[in-house]
């Protein structure tokens, strides 16, 4: 199976994982497209490709407390970070504390319970939880109104679209904006559209 997240350039805000106190230490995903995809074996996959911008940088090199060798320097240090999960295929600076990354990973939920998070634990922009009673859920950590005007202000726009694919059954309530059947499987198709309007809280839940 296969378990897509991209990043396309050109739609608006969706996701920024941090509340306001913590903004200093996440990262922000822009101009993307996500797919995430969730087999009834349990088999899952998800690949990113675009942009995350690491904000307590970008705001030091937006406000000049950082240029030259320094900034350099600190850039690097975010990409290592970065590279220290192998399932980034490609990070590559854009400056301004923004990197042009792509992600892919593959895995099982047969295990029957985990938790699976981008970027990362401490990091979460988007996630799957899987529980032992067959429970799966989808979501996409964001902000609240006032959060999300605060980063529009400082020039950090999150843009893109969210697609989960599955053969699950679906539980209870879900807010994706389409919704349908793919024509050759028996997998069904939501679709989250994020255009920087107004925050979006993307979240689906299914039974294995």
């Amino acid at each position: 199976m296969t378990y897509l997240l991209r990043l396309v350039p050109s739609l608006r805000v969706w996701a920024v994982l941090c509340l306001l106190p913590l903004l200093s230490s996440c990262y922000i995903p822009d101009q993307f497209r996500a797919e995430i995809r969730i087999a009834r074996n349990g088999d899952y996959s998800m690949t990113y490709d675009g942009v995350l911008t690491w904000v307590k940088l970008y705001m030091d090199l937006r406000e000049g407390k950082l240029s030259g060798d320094a900034a350099q320097d600190r850039i690097e240090i975010i990409r290592r970070d970065l590279k220290r999960d192998t399932q980034f295929t490609n990070i590559r600076s854009l400056g301004n504390g923004q990197f042009d990354v792509k992600y892919r990973r593959t895995g099982s939920l047969s295990s029957g319970t985990g938790l699976i998070t981008f970027v990362r634990r401490n990091a979460r922009i988007l996630e799957i939880d899987s529980r032992p009673n067959g429970k799966v859920t989808v979501k996409a950590s964001t902000p609240n109104i006032d959060k999300a005007r605060y980063l529009a202000q400082a020039g950090l726009l999150v843009r893109g679209s969210l697609r989960v694919m599955t053969n699950l059954r679906l539980i209870g309530n879900h807010n994706a904006t389409a919704v349908y059947q793919d024509p050759n499987s028996d997998w069904t198709v939501y679709d989250w559209i994020i255009d920087g309007k107004k925050p979006v809280y993307p979240f689906i839940q299914f039974r294995r």
